[in-house]
């Protein structure tokens, strides 16, 4: 090393990692969010997008997933490459992104409502909540009710899985 050079402190190595990894987390989660918004066009629907249509809310929240994924890539992209806190964590992101993943497998085999309820506590508890009941009930409580809002009041079907609702 010259006299020149500055050594690498390695929380500049850990920063440029972090970024590096969100970066690459926001692009997966970009393309899974373009391929299930393609995927929503192939839902059969006589009223086209009328919002009483099955097809209007997954093209709404497909949308919103994509629109947010790109606004987290371009703030991955103009984040700085160094900075003196050395504890921005990578975990988050990619686990969250595993769990979206992961939920796309499950939800037809274990249902909405598991599959949703599991995701919600899962991702609380990736996202640093302790409060195991609290997450649980809130968890259980948000699914319960948009499935009861989507097939009881939308007429909209979701995945019923072994509980056979």
């Amino acid at each position: 090393m010259s006299a020149t050079e500055e050594p690498v402190k390695a929380s500049e190595v850990e920063v440029e990692a972090s970024r590096l990894v969100r970066i690459v987390a926001a692009v997966v989660l970009v393309v899974l969010s373009g391929t299930f918004l393609v995927g929503v066009f192939d839902i059969r629907s006589p009223k086209g997008l009328d919002p009483a249509g099955p097809r209007f809310f997954p093209l709404l929240v497909t949308s919103a997933w994509l629109l947010l994924s790109i606004g987290y890539l371009v703030e991955g992209l103009r984040s700085p490459r160094t900075t003196d806190e050395g504890d921005r964590s990578w975990f988050e992101p990619v686990a969250i992104s595993a769990l979206l993943v992961l939920y796309a497998f499950l939800v037809v085999p274990l249902g909405y409502l598991i599959a949703t309820a599991l995701l919600f506590f899962v991702a609380a508890r990736v996202l640093g909540s302790r409060q195991i009941a609290r997450d649980l009930i809130v968890a259980v409580v948000i699914s319960v009710v948009v499935y009861i809002a989507f097939t009881q009041f939308l007429d909209i079907s979701l995945p019923e899985g072994v509980l056979g609702l």
